[in-house]
């Protein structure tokens, strides 16, 4: 992973707050950039997984990738033949943003389950 070409993303500035003469903003990269990003990488898109995969280890089914799961399988199921499922996670986790602890930032990840 620290040796893919990964580019960098455009980001937007919004303020969402003016308080006591201060104000606060939001920076974010628009969801639809991050996709597009993703899906044009060709280091993510060789491991890309299109269809449900039915895993097994000593005659017992395992669940270690959504790919994997009955609702992929279900799903998958649902839609055109030639169409694919693409599994879009999101998630956030916090980063202190100085040495005491006392301020944080809250970034919102996103990743995707087909890989």
């Amino acid at each position: 992973m620290d040796i893919m070409n990964i580019q960098k993303l455009p980001y937007s500035k919004h303020c969402i707050l003016d308080y006591k003469n201060k104000e606060y903003f939001i920076y974010y990269h628009p969801i639809k950039s991050c996709i597009e990003s993703l899906l044009s990488n060709p280091d993510i898109i060789k491991n890309f997984i299109y269809r449900y995969q039915f895993l097994q280890s000593d005659g017992k089914m395992l669940y270690s990738e959504q790919y994997s799961r009955n609702w992929w399988k279900n799903a998958e199921a649902s839609i055109r033949p030639e169409a694919h499922i693409l599994s879009i996670i999101l998630y956030s986790d916090a980063t202190t943003t100085d040495l005491l602890g006392k301020s944080s930032l809250h970034p919102i990840y996103i990743s995707l389950g087909n890989i």
